[in-house]
């Protein structure tokens, strides 16, 4: 893509392109089987998508969501740092709406409560003319800016690519000017059906959303990898497609569903499927991930679904980390403690449970709580450096 701010072209310049097809944006598609639906995420985050329909009335929508965020979860609760929403054209006739808040520490439930009270607010079409009229505002503030013809090059760039027709600022002020209040109403329910939230804690199962699937219906069978840092964990490498085993459940990518698989020169493959599962396949984090099983999967996998990247630099190929702490969600069956250990008091102590490959650490006072587990060579050196009466903070150089 080429923009010019010149009035003229530069001498030299050849700017005749060869002809060729144009090739359109794959049609917007869902691979959740029920919406609105919601995701687990990362503490402290809380995000919503959805494709809805371009229109000038989408744009204005976003803005009117992001201040109505904002103002709730920022200025009156004071839940959060910052609060905002977005409007991406994806081709001529759709585009996405993503919507963004963070939150305090202690303030999660909190905020996904107001983000969602806020999303459900202007679904309903609880939308005031003001709120309108002051996004109408900033849009067409827009087109006051100082060397507006330069600004707009890029999008004009990027509707020209996506087939959308190019509007002159005069009617891109009509159009904004011209949307009513039911418009916006439209493009809340349009977004609230087809949403996907993203929430920490306990979900949004309250609100109407739906749990959206979080591992595949079926499996595939094939050599068999281990994980390097967690003996639950097995990838599988099949005649049909790749399949993660975790002890929740699995995650599958067969290779006739694969939309996309990333392909690096020191054989990571990143597969992602039209259902949205990914997995990663790193030869330095399972074992026996040989150049021949590499190639199993590229063969498999149609060429027209192989996306060549660059080689990565030495240190960002991830690496076995050693002697790591870390927390698991399975429960061992075998937790023991100390025979030195009698009733009463004698009874606040930790518990050991013993894997293969781990040896995993929790408070006998609180089973249910965290749970940590070591590489078993690196507890084995604890324990000889706690018969040399070595002092506490030896403990530190096990932790990884």
């Amino acid at each position: 893509m080429l923009w010019l701010t010149s009035d003229h072209v530069p001498e030299g310049l050849d700017l005749t392109l060869p002809a060729g097809t144009r090739m359109p944006a794959p049609a917007p598609t869902s691979a959740l089987p029920v919406t609105p639906a919601y995701i687990h995420g990362e503490d402290g985050h809380v995000v919503f998508s959805s494709v809805v329909r371009r229109s000038t009335a989408a744009v204005l929508f976003a803005d009117v969501l992001g201040r109505a965020l904002f103002q709730d979860l920022r200025q009156e609760g004071g839940y959060s740092y910052s609060a905002e929403a977005d409007y991406t054209s994806r081709d001529a006739d759709f585009a996405t709406l993503t919507a963004y808040d963070d939150s305090l520490p202690k303030k999660q439930d909190a905020v996904v409560g107001g983000f969602v009270d806020a999303l459900a607010r202007l679904r309903a079409g609880r939308i005031e003319q003001a709120e309108l009229d002051s996004a109408r505002i900033r849009a067409i503030k827009q087109y006051d800016t100082p060397g507006l013809g330069a600004a707009l090059l890029p999008s004009y760039a990027l509707n020209l690519l996506q087939g959308d027709p190019i509007h002159s600022p005069e009617e891109a002020r009509a159009k904004l000017n011209a949307v009513p209040l039911a418009d916006l109403h439209e493009v809340g329910r349009e977004a609230w059906d087809s949403g996907l939230l993203q929430v920490p804690g306990r979900g949004a199962g309250w609100a109407g959303f739906s749990l959206a699937p979080q591992f595949s219906t079926d499996t595939v069978t094939g050599t068999r990898h281990q994980a390097l840092e967690n003996d639950e964990v097995t990838l599988v490498i099949g005649a049909e497609g790749v399949m993660l085993r975790t002890p929740r459940g699995p995650v599958t990518v067969r290779y006739d569903a694969c939309a996309a698989m990333t392909v690096r020169p020191d054989g990571a493959r990143a597969l992602t499927g039209h259902d949205g599962f990914s997995i990663t396949v790193e030869p330095t984090l399972y074992q026996g991930i040989t150049p021949e099983r590499t190639a199993a999967i590229d063969a498999a996998v149609p060429a027209a679904a192989h996306v060549p990247k660059p080689p990565r630099d030495p240190d960002q190929i991830p690496q076995r980390r050693q002697g790591m702490v870390r927390l698991i969600v399975t429960t061992p069956v075998n937790w023991r403690k100390s025979s030195y250990s009698g009733g009463g008091e004698g009874n606040n102590c930790v518990e050991i449970a013993n894997s293969p490959a781990h040896t995993a650490i929790r408070d006998s006072k609180a089973p249910a709580g965290g749970t940590a587990t070591l590489p078993a060579e690196a507890f084995t050196s604890f324990l000889e450096a706690l018969k040399g009466h070595s002092t506490v903070t030896d403990f530190a150089r096990f932790r990884g």
